[in-house]
């Protein structure tokens, strides 16, 4: 009955990320008349702010983004140093799966560590319980390094985002929508520090030419 309800958790969350991946394809393919379309609804007395406002949200975004593929790419890269050393099968198909599902911060690296810690169990011909604890205690150090220096620290400098926003945007968006939230929780934060980040300056220059 759990493993019926792990394999359904799985296929419902790579779904919902290719679903994900699906609607934001299209969005690039027409984004130019979308962005034309979003800003004929802003009144014009505000398009100015509006307009400032976009630029650092792409500022951020592209921040998240950056920071989020250097992740992957460490985390691939220390998988298949991992796999190479513990002489596990496949290693490069298993760290390309690990570097993928790394785009679902912290989440998505633990549903990753299953197929790689089931297949390092039966590697060398036969059930190899010591070798499956080395390569799991691996794959554990590479999680606590994410988690704890990796996700807050390069996606807060990628960002401009703090390292504790991070961390709490991370908790945040898992409890409100579990795996979709997590996935879109530093997007988000980024989006929201703009804003705030954006008034708040506008508001200081106001007062300061009002003195």
């Amino acid at each position: 009955v759990y493993g019926q309800q792990f394999v359904r958790a799985v296929i419902s969350g790579i779904g919902r990320l290719f679903l994900v991946l699906m609607v934001a394809a299209f969005i690039l393919v027409d984004l130019k008349r979308i962005k034309a379309f979003v800003r004929s609804l802003v009144p014009e007395s505000y398009q100015a702010d509006y307009d400032k406002i976009v630029v650092g949200v792409d500022r951020g975004l592209s921040g998240v983004i950056r920071g989020q593929l250097v992740i992957c790419l460490i985390n691939g890269f220390m998988t298949y140093l991992g796999l190479r050393i513990f002489s596990v099968k496949y290693p490069l198909l298993l760290a390309g799966i690990a570097a993928v599902m790394s785009l679902v911060p912290i989440f998505g690296s633990i549903l990753s560590s299953v197929p790689i810690v089931a297949i390092a169990l039966i590697s060398s011909g036969s059930f190899d319980l010591k070798q499956g604890l080395f390569v799991l205690a691996w794959i554990c150090g590479i999680h606590l390094v994410e988690a704890n220096f990796l996700n807050p620290k390069i996606m807060g400098d990628a960002a401009k985002i703090h390292p504790v926003l991070v961390v709490f945007a991370l908790i945040a968006g898992e409890h409100s929508y579990g795996l979709v939230g997590a996935l879109f929780a530093d997007p988000v934060a980024s989006i929201i520090q703009t804003i705030f980040i954006y008034y708040r300056r506008r508001r200081m220059s106001r007062l300061a030419s009002a003195m």
